[in-house]
């Protein structure tokens, strides 16, 4: 059985995301426990970091919906290039810039 260990997080890109919108940074330690009889071993795995874009309900802030997991060293090696898909995909989710909007 692979055990999770959360031992980082941090919110990412908190001053350009609208108020609904969350991009977390996640870091997992893993270990492969086994058990066998009164035997228990511990097999330490590779680390694992994801990013996770979530978005609150527009009626209620009890909730948040995961819109996409990115795993980092998977399609993007860096957190950075992670950030970049995401500003260029999910434009959506960011503030908009009301100064640039016409007036009237």
């Amino acid at each position: 059985m692979i055990v999770k260990d959360l031992v980082e997080t941090r919110e990412l890109l908190t001053e350009e995301m609208s108020e609904r919108a969350f991009v977390v940074y996640e870091r997992f330690e893993n270990v492969d426990c086994h058990c066998e009889g009164d035997k228990f071993e511990e097999i330490e795995c590779d680390p694992e970091e994801q990013i996770q874009i979530l978005v609150g309900s527009p009626v209620s802030t009890a909730s948040l919906k995961s819109v996409k997991t990115y795993l980092v060293g998977d399609t993007f090696s860096t957190i950075d290039e992670i950030i970049a898909d995401i500003r260029l995909n999910h434009k959506d989710l960011f503030k908009t810039d009301n100064s640039l909007l016409p007036l009237g």
